[in-house]
């Protein structure tokens, strides 16, 4: 059924959902072994995107920027991106640089292609970095939308510098390889499980973009990296045009797998979030399919694990109000997992009107910011959001960390949402928050044949 979308027009917004697109590419680049992010704007630009992250993910972040001033406000900023392109290919040698645009670069009509075959021709001594432009200006899209216009671009960029049509696709196709797009709302241990399912089917996959060996919590070698500490390398993003299909997990990077379709006839599966048991038992049943093996013993335990985890914790959740404060993708990942234990969405309010929310089964869905919600909150028993969400509602109602940013949380890269063991996860989660509250698993029966003291004196007079 086809969910009506409400459109919050307010002319305020005081208490902001929404996120920078600039920022979603440059988290994105950070999946990319051996890159630079930089952004083409004013310093504050990049300031707001890099203390963002680095307080999401307690990581540093190798965020460059090329210091738009007010000279080059008027005058244009296309000297300021080909000398940092110059000085960063001089100075850190990456293997690839992601140029993304902002509000003011935007405004001033920026011609990134330009500037950059421009650089291309002046220092053709660079020829093997891998430069990608990503438009992001503030004003348009969100966090969602320029994590996956950078992934789509990185797709586009690698076709460029390795030329390959169909035919050629298709005579060098490895069947035991998958390329796997993974939203923005995967975390590192979603990205790594995902790897671990496709390996249990002997495949290979080339996770796109890879945050699990990059943002996932470890100790690198050296103080500081001045590029991505793990992630896709150059050769994985040349080899994609060679494997045997695409999974997409997160309807946001449908169009990046669309590239590798036209390009090289290369099949895609679309496998919604890949959270709860309906999602995951697609993904489960894909791989078995594309590589003629059957389900690993170990997986059938943790799907029948996760059945007992719905059957446990129905008794707390079916029934239960809550509301989803989430980008599109994640909202519809969290709707899945609750529509399954029989929760009760009563509101989802989300960052963009994307064609995905209209899937969700909800009773009321807007695109707007946290004031919306804060209008519901009298009926609502829990809820599913950022730290800025929890500012608003605890501690009178309970909210589940998710999205971003969760900067009053530790472990961020470590919380499982999706498969099998990830749904169970969220779901002890969720039920041992309301626990918390104060809610009951049974509500207490009172009998109709019930009598008090008082009823027991008047008897007896």
């Amino acid at each position: 059924m086809s969910q009506l979308i409400e459109q919050s027009r307010s002319p305020l917004v005081e208490q902001p959902l929404k996120t920078s697109a600039a920022t979603g590419a440059t988290l994105a680049c950070m999946g990319l072994a051996d890159s630079i992010p930089l952004m083409h704007g004013s310093q504050g630009c990049g300031a707001f995107a890099k203390v963002y992250l680095i307080q999401h993910f307690r990581e540093p972040i190798p965020l460059q920027n090329t210091a738009i001033d007010h000279i080059a406000a008027v005058m244009g900023g296309d000297d300021n991106l080909s000398q940092a392109l110059q000085l960063l290919c001089d100075t850190h040698q990456p293997k690839l640089i992601m140029v993304m645009t902002t509000g003011l670069t935007e405004m001033q009509g920026c011609d990134l292609d330009r500037v950059i075959r421009e650089f291309r021709q002046q220092y053709p001594q660079y020829q093997q970095v891998y430069i990608v432009p990503v438009t992001t200006p503030d004003f348009v899209g969100t966090m969602q939308t320029g994590f996956a216009d950078a992934i789509q671009a990185c797709v586009k960029q690698m076709l460029l510098h390795n030329p390959i049509d169909s035919a050629t696709a298709l005579a060098k196709r490895n069947n035991q390889q998958l390329n796997v797009f993974c939203s923005v709302a995967l975390t590192s241990a979603d990205v790594e499980l995902i790897e671990h399912y496709c390996g249990a089917f002997g495949f290979s996959a080339i996770m796109l973009p890879n945050l699990s060996l990059s943002l996932d919590g470890h100790l690198a070698e050296q103080d500081y990296s001045v590029t991505a500490t793990g992630g896709t390398s150059i050769k994985q993003l040349a080899d994609m045009a060679y494997s045997a299909a695409n999974l997409v997990v997160g309807p946001s990077m449908s169009s990046a797998a669309h590239v590798l379709e036209q390009q090289c006839g290369m099949p895609s599966y679309h496998l919604g979030m890949a959270m709860g048991l309906a999602e995951t038992d697609q993904l489960i049943l894909i791989l078995s399919r594309l590589s003629g093996k059957p389900v690993p013993a170990w997986l059938s335990r943790q799907r029948k694990r996760l059945q007992d985890s719905l059957l446990d914790t129905h008794f707390l959740l079916s029934n239960s109000t809550i509301a989803l404060a989430l980008e599109p993708d994640a909202a519809c990942g969290y709707s899945s997992l609750l529509s399954e234990v029989g929760a009760q969405i009563k509101l989802v309010v989300s960052t963009l009107n994307s064609r995905s929310l209209k899937q969700i089964n909800a009773q009321r869905i807007i695109i707007g910011d946290l004031s919306d919600l804060s209008q519901q909150l009298g009926s609502i028993e829990l809820v599913v959001g950022n730290t800025h969400c929890a500012n608003l509602c605890e501690p009178e109602t309970p909210v589940l960390r998710a999205g971003y940013p969760c900067h009053d949380r530790f472990g961020n890269s470590d919380v499982l949402q999706v498969g099998y063991e990830g749904a169970r996860a969220r779901l002890f989660a969720l039920a041992n928050l309301l626990k918390a509250y104060h809610q009951d698993e049974v509500p207490a029966h009172v009998s109709a044949y019930r009598f008090g003291p008082e009823q027991t004196l008047t008897n007896q007079q």
